[in-house]
């Protein structure tokens, strides 16, 4: 019964890390990270492209 627990435990980790690295992440517009500003910060300046 143990052993069936572990052997359990250790595939959702390992498939759940399958999944994980299957999933597509989002780029950002100039491909570097995506920093917004904090609401009400003047003179701040965007990475996203203007439209």
């Amino acid at each position: 019964m143990k052993r069936t627990f572990r052997i359990s435990i250790l595939m959702l980790g390992l498939v759940g890390t399958f999944i994980a690295a299957a999933v597509q992440q989002v780029p950002a517009a100039d491909g570097g990270p995506l920093l917004l500003c904090p609401p009400g910060q003047k003179n701040c300046h965007s990475t996203l492209p203007p439209k």
